[in-house]
């Protein structure tokens, strides 16, 4: 073989070793940016899962906490008006009638306060260390009687006035007020009852005793074991 021949031989070897090098990188590049590709591909939604599952959660937390806030239901906050006396012709019991004027619903606690108007304290029209006594008795922590009133609904109390004691003499204002939770004491001031000369006057002595309130008359009237007659 020639000198010749001998030198192209070489070349030509060491071009065909060039170009299976530049193969194989351009190859180990391909695999390496494809697999970067998925990785990244991968990475991105699991991210995007997360996050969604995240944003679920959040949301259903916010819903969870604002059905929460909805259910919750304040103290009954009588304004004027809120109370009246039903006319009764059955004279064994007075009945005191609340309506929630409030669109929103209400809780109201135990027995109305009320007070006699001709008893005032030397400093204001009604002793508020005389309401009247409680008929089921005087709440306590454990044993706390609750009814709720929805807006515009209306609620009793019944006033068992059987014997002449508990009859006394006809009033021309009474002060009523709602009843603190799990306490036997007025939450705020008490409302004045007051009573035209065209209106049938309350009767009730100083040793009359309320019921507790109910969303009904006669579920109030039951539970004082008196009821209108027919």
């Amino acid at each position: 073989m020639t000198a010749g021949r001998s030198r192209r031989y070489r070349a030509a070897y060491a071009a065909l070793a060039l170009g299976l090098a530049g193969s194989l990188a351009l190859t180990g590049c391909k695999s390496h940016s494809s697999k970067k590709s998925k990785t990244s591909s991968s990475s991105s939604s699991s991210s995007s899962s997360s996050y969604k599952s995240k944003k679920h959660r959040i949301i259903g937390g916010g819903t969870g906490a604002g059905s929460t806030t909805s259910r919750r239901r304040s103290m009954c906050r009588p304004t004027p008006g809120s109370f009246k006396f039903v006319q009764l012709s059955e004279p064994s019991h007075v009945l005191v009638k609340y309506r929630n004027k409030s669109r929103s619903s209400c809780y109201l606690y135990n027995a109305p306060m009320v007070y006699r108007g001709d008893a005032p304290s030397k400093s204001g029209s009604y002793d508020i260390a005389k309401p009247l006594g409680l008929y089921e008795g005087a709440p306590g922590f454990m044993n706390s009687h609750r009814i709720e009133v929805r807006g515009g609904a209306t609620a009793y109390a019944s006033i068992p006035t059987l014997a002449a004691s508990d009859k006394g003499k006809a009033q021309n204002v009474m002060y009523l007020g709602v009843m603190m939770q799990g306490r036997a004491a007025m939450q705020g001031v008490a409302n004045a009852v007051h009573f035209g000369r065209y209106d049938r006057h309350p009767s009730i002595g100083a040793t009359a005793k309320v019921g507790d309130w109910y969303l009904t008359q006669f579920r109030a009237e039951s539970a004082t074991h008196t009821r209108p007659s027919r």
